[in-house]
């Protein structure tokens, strides 16, 4: 199956961190216009265990996933609740504090396939940092410039659920998935 789209990017602040015990509670998904494209880093460690003059076994682990997010439009409003800057909606101003910590978020969004299924993705607990802004001055032909911003997403500690991310494959016909998945972070699990 490949690829064919990307679309209907959210984002959800984890408002209550998750514990061994609990799992996180997560405000409502907030959508950002405009997503261009999502790239997923995953960082392996990959062992293998030799004996006899030959490889015997290997593992691989998963430690944690780079996200890179490029966007049409990232209103600063959404910048700085994912990089825990401060936002005056009076002024449309955006304060980036020395201090400011960037919360864990979830992010979900939805890929269509060229077999007219849909998979729906979500990552579960990750932290944005500010990324290289490039601009241009405009030249002899026109250019578009995307807003980037990256994320490291680690799996969540919660027993219910240790999972970094949750990939559904659905049809078209499966209604219930393509009306609920962005509600909640939960009706994705």
């Amino acid at each position: 199956m490949a690829i064919i789209g990307l679309s209907n990017l959210h984002y959800a602040i984890m408002t209550t961190e998750d514990t061994a015990t609990t799992a996180p509670v997560y405000g409502t998904p907030k959508r950002m216009v405009g997503v261009n494209s999502v790239s997923d880093s995953p960082q392996n460690d990959t062992a293998t265990l030799y004996g006899d003059n030959q490889a015997l076994d290997s593992k691989t682990s998963t430690k944690e996933h780079t996200i890179t997010l490029e966007v049409a439009k990232f209103p600063l409003e959404d910048k700085a609740a994912l990089l825990g800057y401060s936002y005056d909606s009076g002024t449309k101003t955006l304060g980036a504090d020395v201090d400011a910590t960037a919360p864990n978020v979830a992010i979900m969004y939805e890929l269509d396939t060229d077999e007219n299924k849909k998979w729906y993705v979500v990552f579960f607990k990750g932290k944005f940092a500010p990324s290289n802004e490039d601009a241009n001055t405009r030249g002899s032909s026109l250019e578009y410039g995307l807003h980037r911003i990256e994320g490291t997403f680690v799996s969540r500690i919660d027993a219910a659920n240790k999972r970094v991310y949750l990939e559904k494959e659905v049809d078209a016909t499966d209604t219930t998935t393509i009306t609920t998945w962005f509600t909640s972070v939960t009706s994705a699990v």
